[in-house]
């Protein structure tokens, strides 16, 4: 077993000591020794001294490698002997993966800073404080700035914008109408929370959809305008052409009949052909006011309530249109309590409706309608599902839209309207069906107490 030149110099340096001690104690208990005293005092305190700073080097080098840890910078071979070159070495290998490790993670961050310049929609991270940490090229364009440090900065764009930001932890993602330089946009945000490292981080998602809702609102005046030219010259052409019809009745050659040239039957033909004219114009009276029905939807008055007691009123007035048809209704209650603020009358005014829509479906004689109260989401869920025949899959995009409809005597703005109230409560309507299975109208509705 060999020593290196560090363990041979230490255990030396040690035996020095112990020698010297020995002697230290012979002189000093000898009082006619007063030189050696001395001496051997001075000796033994050098030998310790040379013991401290020897192996201080150590610790030196242990100092040396740090601060080069710290900046990256390798350490220089040490000729103090083969035990300090192995040190050296392992240090340096140390340092080497540091370098490896910093240099990997320098990559994987400009490579995720390209992924994020690349992506279409905006990007913002930032801490508790509201310190912005990242933001990524689309966010600066769609916000049209040069950069960004705090959250605060952005009010410049929409007065309290980083106050409603925050607040988006709350309703996870709102549409805020922002005024940059290039004029007014509409921007989709979203928030995510996330814990790195214990550290809370805010990401915000958003994207500009100025141009998709201008898209949307275009398709959808289009929609609305096929309708209206539909049902107005639905009840105009018939009007024109049994009018043509009576004015030959009473006009010969441009010239009025006199009293003598009518007969019994022009009479006849004038009188049913005024009647029709009459029915024509009371359903395109009665098409004016469903429009303006739709048109108007009042502002909700909402009000705090819990969703079962609201829910346990209502359920026996729709029971009573189920009973008529000798339709089962089937009422599951959530096992929770949870509030919603709405205006229980509007409310109401949907669920009638689509229990309507689900009895006039039902074409057997075993009809069943299911109603169920659940949290999904984050959101409250009312869902209202039959057995009936169901809706075509072609027609299925088109029941929301204004005055479209598959029933001979509907006026097709129920579920438009139904659509408008729950959107004015901050929710939606969806529905899934297949034809000759049944139908799915799920409500939703921001939750008060999640």
């Amino acid at each position: 077993m060999g020593f290196n030149r560090f363990n041979l110099i230490v255990v030396l340096i040690c035996i020095l000591i112990a020698v010297t001690s020995v002697a230290l104690v012979i002189v000093w208990s000898n009082s006619d020794y007063k030189v050696a005293k001395l001496t051997v005092s001075i000796l033994w305190v050098v030998l310790i001294l040379l013991l401290i700073r020897y192996v201080n080097k150590t610790n030196r080098s242990l100092t040396q490698f740090l601060e080069n840890l710290r900046y990256s910078d390798y350490i220089a071979d040490s000729d103090s002997g083969k035990s300090f070159r192995e040190l050296n070495f392992n240090f340096n290998e140390i340092i080497r993966y540091v370098r490896l490790a910093e240099l990997e993670k320098a990559s994987t961050h400009q490579y995720l800073r390209q992924i994020l310049d690349q992506m279409p929609s905006g990007i913002i991270t930032t801490d508790k404080q509201g310190k912005v940490e990242i933001i990524n090229r689309s966010g600066l364009d769609i916000l049209e700035i040069q950069s960004v440090s705090d959250m605060q900065q952005l009010n410049t764009l929409k007065d309290n914008l980083s106050k409603e930001l925050e607040e988006l932890s709350k309703s996870k993602k709102k549409v805020i109408n922002i005024n940059t330089k290039g004029g007014y946009k509409s921007v989709l945000f979203r928030l995510k929370e996330v814990m790195i490292n214990q550290r809370l981080v805010q990401i915000i998602s958003f994207e500009n959809i100025r141009t998709e809702l201008d898209l949307e609102e275009e398709r959808a005046w289009q929609k609305i305008f096929r309708v209206l030219t539909h049902e107005i010259m639905n009840s105009i052409g018939p009007i024109r052409s049994l009018t043509d019809s009576v004015l030959k009745l009473f006009i010969n050659n441009e010239d009025t009949k006199t009293v003598a040239q009518l007969n019994d039957e022009d009479i006849n033909i004038a009188v049913a052909g005024l009647k029709s004219i009459d029915s024509r114009n009371q359903g395109l009276s009665s098409f004016v006011v469903d429009f303006k029905k739709l048109m108007r939807v009042p502002e909700p008055r909402l009000e705090q309530v819990e969703l079962n007691q609201f829910m346990d009123k209502i359920v026996p007035l729709l029971n009573e249109l189920c009973t008529n048809r000798n339709i089962q209704l089937d009422f599951t209650r959530s096992d929770k309590v949870f509030f919603v603020l709405i205006d229980k009358k509007l409310i109401s005014q949907v669920m009638i409706n689509l229990v309507k829509n689900s009895v006039e479906a039902i074409i057997s004689n075993n009809g069943i309608i299911n109603i169920k109260t659940f949290l999904k989401d984050d959101n409250i869920n009312i869902s209202i599902a039959d057995n009936g025949k169901g809706i075509h899959k072609e027609v299925l995009p088109e029941i929301f839209i204004p005055f479209f409809t598959t029933k001979k005597e509907g006026s097709g703005i129920g579920l438009s309207i139904s659509r408008q109230i729950l959107r004015k409560h901050k929710g939606d309507i969806h529905v899934k069906s297949e034809e000759n299975i049944g139908s799915v109208f799920s409500l939703k509705l921001p939750i008060l107490n999640y």
